[in-house]
C-alpha cells in the first residue's frame, strides 16, 4: 500500500465511530497495522505518531473483542513482514509488552486493582485460619497451635500485606530498540534484538562497538540482562545537521536514528552513532533474584549497577500511588535536563513477591504499566506559509498548520526557522510533516513525510519584498537570513521593538502588555519610543476603547510616568541596537558619563572593540546606532524626558562576575525581581532553570523541584543572605 493512501485510511480510522465499524474495516484495519509496524520496525521510517498507533491498536482491541474474531492480530508484534539480513536466533522467553495509560485516573485504577488482587489474596488467606478454627474447635490448644501456624506462614508468605505495604518504582522507559546482552563466565558472548515474536536477531558485531557495554563483568554465572540503545538528543540534531548540509533525508526522530544505526551492516558506523545503553531487566529474573536473595525490584536493577551495567539516573521507589502521581507532575522539570526522548514512565510494583500474585493477562503483566506522556512528535499537514518579519527585520517562514495536540498544546503554528533550512528540508505547502515542540515552547517542523505526497504540494517560495511595508528584502548570508531593509519605519520592526523596550527586563512599564502595544499602534496613539511618554495626552481617546476603564488606564500612565526614572544600563538596552543586550550594555554604560555623551558620540570601532566582550558586529551595529541622524533626533527628546541614573560598576569590581544564578520562589522579603536585579548589579547573570551551568541556586523555603535538581546535580546551594 502506497504510503499516501495509508495516511488516508489512518485518518479514516482515527476519525470514525467504533460504533460504525464493519468486519471488512477490521480486517482492513488489521492490514493497516501491520504496514504500520512495518515501516517502524523494519524501515525505520514510520507516517504516524505513536499517540496515533496506539489509538488505532486500542480500536482494533476492542472491535475483535466485541467481534469475537478468532485469530487477532493484537496477539503478536507485526516485526518479521521483511527479510532481514542478521542471523537468526531463537529464544525461549519472549519480551512481554505493558499496559499504558495517559492520565491519573488510569493510574489511581491501576492501583485499586492491585491492591484489591493482593488484598483479596490476603482475605482467602484469613479465611483458611478461621476454617482451621473450626476443624480445631474440639481443643483449644490444638486451635491455638492451628492459628499460629497458619499466621507464622502467612507472615513469611506473598499474602501477608497491610493496605499501605505496596510501594512501586518509577523509571524511565525509552520505547527504542531492545537488546538483550548474554554473558556467560564473565564475558560478553552473544547480543540480540527482538526481530520478531520468538526470533531475535544476531548483533553482536555491532554492539561491540558501543563503549557503554561491558565486555566483562563481576559475575561469574549465567547473565541474560535486557537493554535499550538510546541516541542522545544532541547527537541526533548533529547527525541530522550533518544530513541537512549533504542534502541528505532526516530523520524523524533519534529512536529511528539509533535503531538505524545499531542494524546497519557497517560497524564503523554504528561506532561513531555516539549510542547509550541501559540496563533495564533481566531475562531470567527469577534465577537471578533467588541466587541473590532479593526481594524487590528495587534491588535487582540496583545489583545490575554493581556488575557494572550502566542504569538510568532516574530510578526511585514511590510509597503510594498519590507519590507516583506527584512525581508524573513534576517531571517536566526533570525532562528538560536530559538528553534523551522520553515518552514514557515505567511503574512497576517493587515487592517480587507480590508479582505471582498479581500475575498477568494474556497481553501484559498486571503488576506494571507504562504512563505515556502527550506526543511531542507529531505528524500533522501544512496549510499555508506565513512570511513573519521579526524585531530585527529577520523575515521567518511560518507554517500554518491542521490543529494538532503537542504535549497538552493545541498547536497551528510553527516555524521553519530560515528559507536556506526549507530548501535544505524539502519542506512544500500541503505536506504532511513532523512537528515537534523545541524545548516545550516553539513549535517547529521537524522534517516532511516525503512518501505522502500527492502532487498537489506547493514550493515555499522567498519573497522579494517585505510582507508588511513592502520594502525591498535583502539577503544575509553571514547570519543566513532575508530581512526587510526598512529598519526604522517597517510597522513590523517597531510593534516589536515596543514591545521589547517596554517589557519587564528593560523600561518595566508595568500595565503596557503586548496586545496594547499593538492595539496603540494601530490606533496611531504611538509610533515610536518618544511617543509612549506622551500617552497621557491621549486618555480620553484610550478611555472610550472597549475593556479600558479608569482604573488601568490610570495605572498605565502612573507606571510610565515612573518609568522616566531610569539607569544608564536599562535606557540603553531599551533602545534596541542589534547586539546589545543588558550584558553587554553594562558594558557599554561605562564610557558614558552625562547625558550630552550619549548625543554626541565621540567614540570610533576600535575603541569599542577594545570594550570586554565587544565584538566587530556588536562594534559595528553601536557605532551605526550612535552616528544616525534619525537615531540621534529620537535619543534628544528621549533625554529631555528621562532622568538618567549613571549608576556604574565596572565587571571587575562586580562581585558576582560571569556568574550564574538561579532563583527559587518565596522569599519572605524580597520579590524574585529584586533579587535578580541585586545579582545583575553586581555583574552576576540570572537564568531561569537548573543545569550543570549553573553555579548557584538561591533557595529558600518551600523550594521544590528546583533544590532536588540543584543536590543532584552538584550545583551550589546558597541563602539570600549570602548574596545581599
Amino acid at each position: 500500500m502506497e504510503v499516501k493512501e495509508l495516511l488516508e485510511k489512518s485518518n479514516k480510522y482515527l476519525n470514525k465511530d467504533l460504533e460504525l465499524f464493519t468486519i471488512k474495516e477490521i480486517k482492513n484495519l488489521q492490514k493497516l497495522l501491520k504496514e504500520h509496524s512495518d515501516l517502524y520496525y523494519n524501515k525505520e521510517n514510520p507516517v504516524i505518531s505513536d499517540f496515533e498507533y496506539d489509538e488505532l491498536f486500542k480500536k482494533l482491541v476492542f472491535l475483535e473483542d466485541k467481534f469475537d474474531i478468532k485469530t487477532k492480530a493484537t496477539e503478536k508484534v507485526w516485526a518479521s513482514v521483511t527479510e532481514s539480513t542478521f542471523a537468526k536466533v531463537r529464544h525461549s522467553r519472549p519480551m512481554i509488552s505493558l499496559d499504558n495509560t495517559y492520565n491519573e485516573e488510569d493510574l489511581k485504577d491501576f492501583d485499586e486493582r492491585v491492591r484489591k488482587i493482593v488484598n483479596n489474596e490476603k482475605w482467602i488467606a484469613k479465611s483458611k485460619i478461621n476454617s482451621y478454627s473450626v476443624i480445631a474447635n474440639d481443643s483449644e490448644a490444638i486451635q491455638e497451635w492451628w492459628i499460629n501456624w497458619v499466621n507464622g506462614l502467612l507472615r513469611t508468605s506473598q499474602w501477608q500485606y497491610s493496605k499501605d505495604d505496596i510501594s512501586y518504582t518509577l523509571e524511565f522507559k525509552f520505547d527504542w530498540l531492545g537488546v538483550e546482552l548474554i554473558y556467560k563466565n564473565w564475558k560478553l558472548i552473544q547480543a540480540i534484538t527482538r526481530w520478531n515474536w520468538v526470533e531475535w536477531e544476531d548483533i553482536t558485531e555491532n554492539v561491540m562497538q558501543i563503549s557503554n557495554i561491558p565486555k566483562t563483568i563481576n559475575y561469574a554465572g549465567d547473565l541474560e540482562v535486557r537493554w535499550e540503545v538510546v541516541l542522545p538528543i544532541s547527537s541526533f540534531n548533529k547527525l541530522n545537521a550533518e544530513a541537512l548540509e549533504t542534502w541528505s533525508k532526516l530523520f524523524a526522530n533519534p529512536r529511528n536514528a539509533a535503531s538505524w544505526s545499531l542494524r546497519t551492516l557497517d560497524t564503523s558506523v554504528t561506532k561513531k552513532r555516539n549510542l547509550k545503553f541501559f540496563a533495564y531487566d533481566l531475562a531470567n529474573f527469577e534465577e537471578f533474584r533467588i541466587k541473590e536473595k532479593k526481594e524487590t525490584y528495587f534491588d535487582v536493577i540496583k545489583d545490575l549497577e554493581k556488575l557494572w551495567f550502566e542504569i538510568t539516573s532516574y530510578f526511585k521507589v514511590c510509597n503510594w500511588i498519590e507519590e507516583v502521581i506527584k512525581e508524573i507532575d513534576n517531571f517536566w522539570d526533570t525532562k528538560k535536563t536530559i538528553d534523551f526522548d522520553i515518552d514514557w514512565l515505567v511503574l512497576k510494583v517493587n515487592d517480587i513477591r507480590q508479582w505471582n500474585t498479581i500475575w498477568f493477562t494474556e497481553h501484559h503483566p498486571r503488576y506494571a504499566i507504562a504512563y505515556k506522556f502527550p506526543a511531542e512528535l507529531v505528524r500533522t499537514q501544512i496549510l499555508s506559509i506565513e512570511h513573519s518579519v521579526g524585531r530585527t527585520g529577520t523575515i521567518t517562514p511560518v507554517a500554518n498548520l491542521m490543529a494538532v495536540n503537542v504535549w497538552w498544546v493545541i498547536v497551528r503554528r510553527a516555524t521553519l526557522h530560515n528559507y536556506d533550512e526549507v530548501e535544505k528540508k524539502w519542506v512544500l505547502i500541503w505536506d504532511q510533516v513532523w512537528i515537534k515542540r523545541a524545548w516545550e515552547v516553539i513549535p517547529e517542523v521537524v522534517a516532511p513525510i516525503v512518501e505522502s505526497r500527492n502532487g498537489n504540494e506547493i514550493k515555499i517560495e522567498i519573497p522579494s519584498i517585505c510582507p508588511i511595508c513592502s520594502w525591498k528584502v535583502a539577503r544575509d548570508d553571514e547570519k543566513i537570513r532575508y530581512y526587510c531593509t526598512n529598519k526604522f519605519q517597517c510597522k513590523a520592526q517597531i510593534e516589536w521593538s515596543l514591545i521589547y523596550s517596554v517589557g519587564k527586563t528593560w523600561l518595566n512599564i508595568d500595565w503596557f502588555w503586548e496586545k496594547q502595544v499593538i492595539l496603540f499602534l494601530e490606533k496611531w496613539f504611538i509610533n515610536n519610543l518618544v511617543s509612549i511618554f506622551y500617552l497621557k495626552d491621549k486618555k480620553e481617546e484610550i478611555l472610550k476603547l472597549e475593556w479600558f476603564k479608569e482604573k488601568s488606564v490610570s495605572n498605565l500612565l502612573e507606571a510610565i510616568e515612573k518609568a522616566k526614572n531610569q539607569s544608564i544600563v536599562s535606557f540603553l538596552t531599551a533602545l534596541w541596537i542589534e547586539w546589545v543586550g543588558k550584558k553587554t550594555a553594562k558594558t557599554l554604560a561605562m564610557i558614558f558619563e552625562k547625558k550630552e555623551d550619549l548625543i554626541d558620540f565621540k567614540y570610533t570601532f576600535d575603541d569599542l572593540l577594545r570594550l570586554d566582550d565587544f565584538w566587530p558586529e556588536t562594534s559595528e551595529s553601536v557605532l551605526e546606532y550612535f552616528t544616525d541622524d534619525l537615531n540621534k533626533e529620537t535619543l534628544k527628546k528621549l533625554l529631555e524626558i528621562i532622568e538618567m541614573k549613571f549608576e556604574k560598576v565596572s565587571v571587575l569590581e562586580g562581585k558576582f562576575a560571569w556568574k550564574r544564578f538561579c532563583v527559587t520562589w518565596s522569599f519572605e522579603w524580597y520579590t524574585r525581581d529584586q533579587i535578580i536585579e541585586i545579582i545583575e548589579k553586581e555583574w552576576g547573570e540570572f537564568i531561569w532553570s537548573v543545569s550543570k551551568k549553573l553555579d548557584f541556586l538561591i533557595a529558600w523555603k518551600d523550594a521544590g523541584s528546583k533544590l532536588k535538581k540543584a543536590n543532584d546535580l552538584g550545583v551550589m546551594v546558597v541563602g539570600l543572605e549570602e548574596v545581599m
